[in-house]
């Protein structure tokens, strides 16, 4: 069989050995170790996780089948804070009414057909390169750094080198970043047998079927943006078990040049648009038209270009 065939429904009624089974045979067959199945349960959904390693990267499993994605902006029934957030918002920026922003700011309402895949856990990026804690680059940004402060992971740039601490001040992750173009990332990907995620693709991994405006629901918080809550269901891994659209300045790219997934570069939120404006960049169906033909832009360079890794099965 095609283990891309694998729907969501079929992989549901799989009893506990029969999945083990079935996550060894695609650990054999494309070259990864089967780390094993756990139970998730999130937003009130529940699921079973099939988890592999491949070099050092984790994947988990994302059966397919025939989902519909996007968003229509008539269903969405905001709380008072969200109503009186984007009134505000709207105020200042000239803004049409809230179902025909969301509807403009969400992809349309479609049915598509998605592939089961092995999507990795965390976001990756293409050209950067690992340091070694004693690497003397390393050591000397560290010898001037007073990481852990207020207990808070502390990230350095210098030159390019990014050092991040633990609370107890120990490097726990240390490399070297250039600027990068959209081609140069998608290369580096390549260049290690991965692709990134189609935006359907994207928006299946992140909202997991959810039909909420939000793959948690249609709430957001009042207080702060995505940035200023270190802990909420943004924050947790969603019902693959992926850590995705977690952070709007966190934006990730996909095989479509114009269309970034999981954020806006924080531009909601350094703007001060207000905190709905702010949350609905982690809309599952998100897009920023303007944002996207920004980042295609020929000159447009970042040191930081984040990628969805995918693994086809076959």
């Amino acid at each position: 069989m095609s283990y891309a065939d694998l729907t969501v429904e079929q992989w549901n009624e799989q009893t506990d050995g029969a999945a083990r089974r079935l996550a060894r045979e695609i650990a054999d067959r494309h070259g990864l170790t089967a780390v094993g199945l756990k139970d998730t349960v999130y937003a009130g959904r529940s699921h079973r996780i099939a988890l592999f390693d491949r070099d050092g990267m984790r994947f988990a499993l994302v059966p397919g089948g025939r989902p519909t994605l996007g968003y229509d902006g008539a269903r969405f029934r905001p709380t008072p804070d969200q109503a009186a957030s984007y009134t505000e918002s709207a105020g200042d920026y000239e803004l049409p009414p809230l179902a025909e922003h969301v509807d403009a700011m969400t992809s349309p309402v479609r049915m598509v057909e998605v592939p089961a895949m092995l999507i990795a856990v965390q976001a990756f990026e293409p050209c950067e390169t690992p340091l070694a804690p004693d690497d003397p680059r390393v050591v000397e940004l560290v010898a001037s750094a007073r990481p852990g402060i207020g207990g808070m992971k502390a990230v350095l740039p210098d030159g390019g080198v990014r050092v991040e601490f633990d609370r107890a001040g120990r490097v726990t992750r240390a490399r070297l970043t250039r600027e990068v173009s959209y081609d140069e990332a998608m290369a580096g990907l390549t260049s290690i047998g991965l692709r990134t995620t189609t935006p359907d693709e994207w928006e299946w991994a992140c909202g997991a079927g959810a039909t909420t405006l939000f793959r948690w629901g249609d709430t957001s918080a009042n207080d702060g943006y995505p940035f200023d809550h270190k802990a909420g269901p943004h924050r947790e891994q969603n019902l693959w078990g992926l850590a995705i659209g977690q952070d709007p300045y966190q934006h990730e790219t996909t095989t479509e040049r114009t269309i970034v997934c999981g954020g806006d570069g924080g531009g909601a939120a350094c703007g001060g648009d207000g905190f709905f404006l702010g949350w609905l960049t982690l809309a599952t169906a998100y897009r920023d038209k303007d944002f996207g033909r920004w980042l295609a832009s020929d000159d447009w360079y970042s040191e930081v270009v984040l990628t969805r890794p995918v693994i086809s099965l076959s």
